[in-house]
């Protein structure tokens, strides 16, 4: 067995845990937006989705310097430095998403969400731009499966931002509700509704970028 082969299954690890912990962040999502359910479990129920929902989080932060690290076979010009760095700032981020939870409302846990969301934007941006270029113009990486497969995940921190802005508007909502046993408004059902089509939006991506690394159809 190769250091490559063992990377590949890390891969696959972090694939599930992202794509099954959203799943249960969803489910919890809607199940607390149910009108069935009483306010004082609603707020539970969301408390908890808040706390699985570092496990995708921490999935997510591993998998691009993880699959930079196995794009070196397929001519990714991360590599060396540079992807030391990477690797330096993917540990940084882990620990922020473990040290400061969503519904934070510290000076300084407002400015580290911010931080992180433009870096979220700013490596989205990077990945969609280079992979399309890549696939279209470029010599640099030699699969061009590869190059698709990283443009499509360019498009993830676009719907990681919306999910994550959702829970963050709700679970102070939500809380309060559990208080004064009221029922829920339309607006948190509504964003609810947003954080769930973005799930949906991401499952989407998630699956056709796992598609395309499987079968590299071009």
């Amino acid at each position: 067995m190769d250091f490559y082969t063992i990377l590949i299954f890390f891969h696959l690890v972090l694939f599930a845990g992202w794509f099954g912990g959203h799943l249960g962040v969803l489910a919890l999502l809607r199940q607390a937006r149910s009108p069935k359910l009483d306010p004082e479990h609603r707020g539970f129920t969301l408390r908890l989705a808040m706390r699985l929902d570092r496990i995708p989080r921490t999935a997510f932060a591993l998998t691009p310097a993880l699959g930079l690290t196995l794009a070196q076979s397929w001519g990714s010009p991360a590599r060396g430095g540079w992807l030391a760095a990477i690797w330096l700032l993917t540990l940084v981020w882990v620990v922020f998403v473990w040290a400061v939870p969503r519904e934070s409302e510290t000076p300084r846990a407002q400015l580290l969400r911010k931080i992180e969301g433009t870096l979220m934007v700013l490596g989205g941006l990077t990945f969609l731009f280079y992979g399309t270029y890549e696939l279209f113009w470029g010599t640099e990486i030699t699969a061009r499966w590869l190059s698709l497969k990283m443009a499509l995940f360019g498009l993830v921190p676009l719907t990681a931002l919306e999910i994550g802005a959702g829970m963050h508007r709700l679970r102070p909502a939500l809380d309060e509700l559990s208080a004064a046993r009221k029922p829920v408004p339309a607006e948190i059902a509504r964003a609810i509704d947003i954080a769930s089509a973005a799930s949906l939006v991401l499952y989407a991506l998630l699956i056709a970028a796992a598609f395309i690394g499987a079968t590299k159809p071009i």
